[in-house]
């Protein structure tokens, strides 16, 4: 089964928020994106990551400092948002999670890694998207919540494999 961890470095997770470091690959010059890709990148954020070209983008300010920024081609139903909040601490509570996730499903929690910071892939439910693959990540004091539905696991992998913070 190709799953969400696909592209990602995996180990089995003992927990959510376990191992989240401040730690990750830092590449500051713009890229160039090989044919069929484009580069997603933001200074406010510190995230540059390549996408592919069939897909618009958008950005809804969430307010407090908080943002979303959804990556999607409504033709073809393909699509994946980033969630972006400011967040103290080095892990994520319980309480933080059913504030982003109000269904309270995490299945399948693993330790990843994403440009070299740790990470935690899941799956679970949405009532907007229904079965989603999520990749949660602390860094620089924001927590980075991407979200695709689940069938585009393997997809959203493949994704992620290219970020890098800036």
């Amino acid at each position: 089964r190709v799953g969400l961890t696909q592209g990602l470095t995996t180990s089995p997770a003992p927990g959510f928020a376990a191992g989240m470091a401040e730690v990750g690959i830092v590449d500051t010059a713009p890229r160039t994106a090989p044919e069929g890709m484009r580069e997603y990148r933001s200074e406010a954020y510190n995230i540059s990551l390549l996408y592919p070209s069939t897909l618009s983008v958008k950005t809804f300010d969430e307010g407090g400092g908080a943002a979303t920024i959804a990556f999607q081609n409504a033709a073809s139903a393909e699509g994946f948002q980033i969630f972006v909040v400011p967040h103290s601490g080095t892990q994520i509570s319980n309480a933080r999670f059913m504030q982003d996730v109000p269904s309270g499903v995490m299945e399948s929690p693993r330790n990843v890694e994403v440009a070299g910071a740790a990470a935690t892939s899941f799956y679970s439910t949405n009532a907007v998207l229904g079965d989603t693959a999520e990749v949660w990540l602390l860094r620089g004091g924001l927590l980075y919540e991407v979200t695709a539905p689940r069938a585009q696991a393997a997809w959203l992998s493949d994704i992620l494999s290219t970020w890098r913070f800036i």
